[in-house]
């Protein structure tokens, strides 16, 4: 039977008012790399896919769950997680939302000031939700940061009870081509040389169910 895959991809939007949002740059590149790999190696795929231009094709083997906000990713990703023997959190995820989101778009003159503050309030931890439960499924992270990645990461591998953490500098975002370093819950590490999102890819799906396989075999 084939391995199923779950995967988030893209940004999320975190809506202020009816026509601007907090998000970030990211493409979804990345995860679409993942995917594509994914169903080459003849495994079955669900997609929950943040607001994105990336466009991932539906079908028999690749079921797609379109989603906006970091909450109606975390309950997509709750609702599908039974189905996953693995999952890999490439999603760029909006770590707050705003309290409020107001109801007509926010007005210069209605506000009075030159600064307006934004009170935000945290968003669900999807992948640490998803270790919580993860039985004996295979959990991939991606820690990107602009200093002291390597720190960072192996301190997120480990908090969140990941299996494996592909750690990333900020210039993928958005780039074709992504130098990750792979870092293992046994310690180890492996240090991609730059190369495009589709090798990575390959490298991230081969790695996740070689994992799978061994750890089904304890």
């Amino acid at each position: 039977m084939a391995n199923t895959i779950l995967i988030t991809l893209g940004p999320t939007r975190e809506y202020i008012d009816p026509v601007r949002f907090i998000s970030n740059a990211s493409s979804g590149r990345m995860g679409k790399a993942l995917v594509v790999e994914a169903l080459k190696q003849k495994c079955n795929v669900i997609v929950v896919k943040g607001p994105s231009d990336i466009d991932i094709s539906n079908n028999k083997k690749c079921k797609i769950v379109d989603v906006i906000s970091a909450k109606d990713m975390f309950l997509a990703v709750k609702k599908n997680l039974k189905f996953a023997d693995i999952f890999i959190g490439a999603a760029a995820v909006s770590d707050y939302r705003p309290v409020k989101i107001a109801k007509n778009k926010i007005k210069k003159k209605d506000i009075g000031f030159d600064t307006i503050n934004l009170k935000l309030i945290k968003n669900p931890d999807i992948i640490k939700y998803v270790a919580l439960h993860k039985g004996k499924k295979i959990v991939v992270g991606f820690a990107l940061e602009t200093k002291n990645l390597l720190s960072y990461a192996k301190t997120k591998l480990k908090e969140k009870n990941l299996d494996m953490i592909v750690a990333n500098g900020a210039k993928t975002i958005s780039s074709k081509d992504s130098a990750p370093t792979l870092i293992f819950k046994d310690g180890k590490i492996k240090k991609l040389k730059l190369t495009s999102k589709e090798k990575v890819a390959k490298e991230i799906i081969n790695e996740s169910i070689r994992i799978f396989k061994t750890v089904k075999t304890c």
